[in-house]
């Protein structure tokens, strides 16, 4: 996998876009919004390709509290309450790692597409989205974040012809 950080500008995913717009009404005049202030009927078409994750800072890790269908069906397993490097293989870790950094030190959204090579050859991509949050504080301790499949759903029957990304 390679991953191509994008600037808020190049991100064409409208999935990102409008996760990003809801992030920033939440916000207001704070730097990031508190975890409380989600509402999942705010973002219901979303859900499916959002997870929820706990930010651990000693050592840093990610720690998903909620993956949506849509990434399970993705992924192929459902990863909730697991560790992001206990389920990413180890040359696939740094796309995913690096965007929960970037969001969780710089209090700001990160946005990666990431390339996939699939059997036979094939390139397909995806976007991901990542925001951070807090529990009413100025330290990220959450993030939300956001996979948009819709580049690689472009490949008919990619769900079944494709290895998956990551093991238990």
């Amino acid at each position: 996998m390679k991953p191509t950080f994008l600037s808020s500008d190049e991100v064409t995913s409208e999935a990102i876009r409008e996760m990003d717009r809801y992030w920033n009404s939440l916000r207001g005049a704070g730097i990031i919004p508190r975890k409380a202030d989600l509402w999942p009927g705010d973002m219901k078409q979303l859900l499916p390709n959002v997870m929820l994750a706990d930010i651990e800072r000693k050592p840093f890790r990610v720690r998903f509290r909620l993956v949506g269908t849509k990434v399970v069906d993705a992924t192929g397993f459902d990863f909730t309450g697991r560790y992001l490097d206990e389920i990413a293989l180890p040359h696939d870790i740094g796309p995913f790692l690096r965007c929960y950094r970037i969001a969780a030190f710089t209090r700001r959204p990160a946005a990666s597409r990431v390339i996939w090579y699939l059997k036979g050859g094939d390139r397909a991509e995806y976007d991901l989205g990542v925001w951070p949050l807090s529990n009413g504080g100025e330290t990220v301790d959450t993030v939300i974040a956001l996979e948009c499949y819709a580049n690689l759903e472009k490949h008919a029957g990619w769900y079944h012809r494709t290895p998956r990304r990551w093991q238990l």
